[in-house]
């Protein structure tokens, strides 16, 4: 009996080879990168707090930092959801008015449309008359914002359930 456990175990031993992990990378065209080469202090993943809140936080509002935009903003998806429907909201905002980014318009739509949990998921032809006048009124604005920007149109504004 450990007669064959031995040798099961130096087979084992021996049979097993060190092989280099082949995996896909996209950027352009697909193709395989040995993963000894990549560099792991590029790779992040989004729910990795490289910066502190505070940080983040003046980055956003005093320069338009679109890297730690993103970088509150998965990181308040990953969190409870009245804390970033409200935080996404915030900086969204601010992203969107202070410095222009086309993207915060459209997170800011959907954080505000998530927090009154309406389904924004077949835009236009989303419902917004159960949320309260002032609410609806800040959304509507929001809207014609929008529109104004020429990130929405007239027409996808009037078919929206008022």
């Amino acid at each position: 009996m450990n007669r064959i456990l031995s040798l099961v175990f130096l087979i084992c031993l021996f049979s097993c080879k060190q092989k280099a992990e082949k995996v896909q990378v996209q950027k352009g065209v697909s193709k395989e990168v040995n993963l000894k080469e990549i560099d792991s202090e590029e790779v992040r993943t989004i729910s990795t707090m490289v910066t502190d809140y505070d940080t983040l936080i003046n980055r956003v509002k005093k320069r338009g930092d679109v890297e730690a935009y993103y970088e509150l903003f998965y990181s308040f998806k990953d969190c409870c959801f009245r804390e970033s429907t409200d935080s996404v909201m915030v900086y969204s905002k601010i992203m969107a008015e202070k410095f222009n980014y086309e993207r915060a318009y459209w997170d800011y739509y959907s954080a505000f449309l998530e927090k009154y949990h309406i389904d924004y998921s077949n835009f236009p032809q989303i419902d917004i008359s159960k949320i309260d006048k002032k609410e609806k009124g800040k959304l509507e604005n929001w809207f014609k914002m929008m529109i104004r920007k020429k990130l929405m149109t007239q027409q996808a504004f009037d078919s929206i359930k008022r």
